[in-house]
């Protein structure tokens, strides 16, 4: 009884103390970045990028395909040593299409990363101000991790940056 005392005092002192009112909020990131003014520049930009890419991919398919169908018709034809040499080649070209794949993918992350990055920054600077003006503890947000307590401050940064 006398350890469920001492446990409801300390519980009472410590809502009642001031220094541990904490202020919670959270904010949808991705809403705001979808209204973003220039954000659909930087969506052309991306599928433009992602076009190259795929161009790109599709003429070395299409070169491999060539080279595998003119191997399969010559095959019969072909002494051992130049069947080898061919069978080589395919072998090579189909990991450099496989290295490009890899390589193309990556490409496409960080060229993503790059343009979105200054519009994630402005949105990163006013979740910051608002929570500074509005005296939250935590922001969390809803895009990284569900979360329904405390206050949606996500129409406050909207205002912030101008956005309705």
């Amino acid at each position: 009884m006398k350890k469920l005392l001492v446990l409801v005092a300390a519980v009472l002192l410590f809502s009642l103390n001031p220094a541990s009112a904490q202020k919670y909020g959270h904010v949808n990131s991705s809403e705001i970045l979808e209204l973003m003014p220039g954000i659909d520049s930087l969506q052309i930009k991306l599928m433009a990028f992602q076009t190259e890419l795929q161009s790109t991919y599709e003429s070395m398919m299409t070169e491999y395909q060539q080279k595998k169908d003119k191997f399969d018709r010559e095959v019969g034809t072909m002494s051992s040593s130049v069947r080898q040499l061919r069978e080589k080649e395919l072998e090579d070209l189909a990991n450099r299409i496989q290295e490009f794949q890899s390589i193309a993918q990556e490409d496409l992350e960080n060229k993503q990363f790059e343009l979105a990055k200054p519009f994630q920054d402005k949105i990163q600077n006013a979740i910051n101000k608002v929570a500074k003006d509005h005296g939250f503890t935590y922001i969390f947000d809803t895009k990284i991790l569900l979360y329904s307590n405390g206050e949606d401050i996500t129409p406050l940064v909207k205002k912030e940056l101008g956005i309705k």
